[in-house]
């Protein structure tokens, strides 16, 4: 595995204001203080806020596809294994649900919807992936609609569900999808 780039560090370092801070505390000037970096260093890798909060969800999607593609790898071969993919990658706790950081990023992006374009493009991807191996296409897209409001709910900190329930929850469409 590579070391990590100046780049890298710079995300890095964006995530933990995020997370310690809130979003609302994220500036070029402090991301680069937690890099150890000049604002100049972090410009010449970002040159807006815009463009680092772009970079930290594009960090996100790829955290959450290369879990996508580990559970993949290990899921049985057959009917609905993209969406059983997809259900196991919920209830992960290195998955999108386990990192308070979405929240912040989702706050983040309703005050520039334009940073929602990279998280359009891979959820298509996704889709087409359910698809492609579902015999019932609306099964597979019903439980994978119901795997993300279970992530929402997590990286909103919603008590929408109750804890105890989560593990029968994931059983309950791993079922469906028999």
């Amino acid at each position: 595995m590579s070391s990590p780039t100046t780049r890298d560090n710079i995300i890095d370092a964006a995530m933990a204001v995020v997370r310690e801070q809130g979003v609302g505390k994220l500036t070029l000037d402090a991301a680069a203080k937690v890099a150890g970096l000049s604002k100049g260093g972090v410009l010449y890798h970002f040159k807006s806020k815009d463009d680092l909060i772009r970079g930290m969800i594009q960090r996100m999607i790829d955290s959450c596809d290369a879990l996508h593609m580990e559970y993949y790898e290990h899921e049985a071969a057959g009917p609905y294994r993209w969406a059983r993919t997809v259900v196991r990658t919920a209830f992960d706790p290195r998955g999108p649900a386990g990192d308070p950081i979405g929240g912040a990023l989702l706050a983040a992006v309703t005050v520039n919807p334009d940073l929602l374009a990279p998280i359009h493009a891979k959820f298509a991807e996704w889709i087409d992936r359910v698809k492609s191996d579902s015999p019932n296409p609306s099964l597979a897209a019903l439980i994978c609609m119901a795997m993300d409001g279970y992530v929402f709910e997590r990286m909103l900190n919603l008590p929408i569900s109750d804890p105890d329930l989560y593990g029968r929850i994931q059983q309950t469409a791993l079922d469906l999808l028999k």
